[in-house]
C-alpha cells in the first residue's frame, strides 16, 4: 500500500515545486529558496535530535562556516556550482568532525554546553578575522552561481536549485535513517546500554551521524550566500542554532519533511509580521507554545494524524458499503 502511494506523492511534490517557478515573482521565489535552504539545514539537525537524541546548540557552525567557505572561494575562483557545492559539503563535514571529536562521549546537558561553546568559538573566529570574513560587515558582492555556460543568478534558477538540493538532501537523510547505521542510531537513543552490550560502538555511530548531518548542512550553507546575496557572522551564531531547534519542534521532531514546515512557519512570521511590529518574536513564541500544547508531534505529526484519520474513515466507509 505504501509503495502504491509513492508515485502519487512524487507527483504532488513535482507539482508543488513547479507551480511557484511558473507563477511566483522574484521576491517570493527567493523567499521560497531561503525556506528550502534553511529547511534543509534544519532537516540535517533532525538526524541528530530526532533520530539520535543529540540536541546541539552548535549546528549553525557547519552551516555558516560552509557559507563563508563557499563565498570566499567564489570571490577568487568564481561561482561554479560544481566547486561551491562540494566545498560547502566538505567544509560542513570537516566542522562536524571537529565538533564530534570533542563531544563524542558527552550527552544531555554537557552535550548542550559543549556544542554551545564550540559554536561560540566559530563565531569568534568569523567575527574577528576581518581580513578574510569581513568581520561584522560580512561578505557581499559575490559572483553569480554558474553551471558550465549557464548563469544561475536569477530568482527562478536559484529557487529550482534550492528545491533540487532539498530533494536530494531529503533522499540522502531518509536513506541514512533507514540504513542499519540509522537504525542503530535510534537504538542508541532508546537503549544505549543494551546497544553497547550487543557490541555497537556508540561514539562511532554518533560520529557518523554528525558527519552526515554536517555534510547536508554544509551543502545548504554553500547556497545560502548566493540566495541571500550576503553572509554575515549571524549565520554561525548560536542563536541561529536555537532558531533551528525552534523550527524543528514546530515542524515535528523525527519527521524529516517537517523541518521544511517549521522553517516555512518561522520565516513567514519573521518576514511578514516583522513588517508590522518589531515584536514579531512574540508571535513565534505563541506559535511554538501552541504547537507544543496542541501538536506535540509538530505540524507534520498533526497532518499525518489528519490524513491517517481521513484514510481510516474512508476505508471504513468502503467496507461498510
Amino acid at each position: 500500500m505504501l509503495l502504491a502511494h509513492r508515485p502519487a506523492a512524487a507527483g504532488l511534490v513535482a507539482v508543488a515545486i513547479a507551480l511557484p517557478a511558473l507563477w511566483a515573482g522574484e521576491f517570493h521565489l527567493r523567499f521560497l529558496a531561503e525556506i528550502l535552504i534553511i529547511g534543509t539545514a534544519v532537516m540535517s539537525l533532525d538526524l541528530l535530535v530526532g533520530f539520535g537524541g543529540l540536541v546541539s546548540l552548535g549546528h549553525a557552525a557547519p552551516f555558516g562556516l560552509a557559507a563563508y567557505a563557499a563565498a570566499i572561494a567564489s570571490q577568487s575562483l568564481g561561482g561554479n556550482l560544481l566547486l561551491v557545492l562540494p566545498l560547502g559539503a566538505a567544509t560542513g563535514m570537516a566542522v562536524a568532525a571537529v565538533m564530534g571529536a570533542v563531544i563524542l562521549r558527552t550527552s544531555h546537558l554537557f552535550l548542550l554546553i559543549l556544542t554551545l561553546l564550540l559554536g561560540k568559538i566559530a563565531w569568534e573566529i568569523v567575527f574577528h578575522w576581518r581580513e578574510v570574513t569581513g568581520g561584522a560587515d560580512g561578505l557581499r558582492g559575490l559572483p553569480p552561481l554558474s553551471l558550465g555556460p549557464w548563469e544561475l543568478s536569477d530568482a527562478r534558477s536559484l529557487y529550482l536549485l534550492a528545491a533540487g538540493l532539498a530533494l536530494a538532501a531529503t533522499t540522502a537523510a531518509r536513506s541514512f535513517a533507514a540504513a542499519p547505521l540509522g537504525r542503530a542510531l535510534i537504538g542508541i537513543r532508546e537503549q544505549p546500554l543494551r546497544m553497547t552490550a550487543l557490541g555497537y560502538s556508540i561514539p562511532r555511530i554518533r560520529f557518523s551521524a554528525m558527519l552526515a548531518a554536517g555534510a547536508i548542512a554544509g551543502a545548504a550553507g554553500a547556497l545560502y550566500p548566493f540566495v541571500n546575496l550576503y553572509v554575515g557572522p549571524q549565520s554561525v551564531h548560536w542563536t541561529l542554532s536555537a532558531t533551528m531547534i525552534v523550527m524543528l519542534v514546530i515542524g515535528g521532531v523525527g519527521s524529516l519533511w517537517g523541518a521544511f514546515l517549521g522553517s516555512a512557519a518561522y520565516l513567514t512570521v519573521q518576514t511578514y509580521v516583522s513588517s508590522y511590529t518589531d515584536r514579531w518574536q512574540l508571535f513565534v513564541g505563541l506559535v511554538f507554545v501552541l504547537t507544543v500544547l496542541l501538536l506535540p508531534a509538530g505540524i507534520a505529526g498533526g497532518l499525518r494524524s489528519l490524513v491517517g484519520g481521513w484514510a481510516h474513515g474512508r476505508n471504513g466507509n468502503d467496507r461498510g458499503a
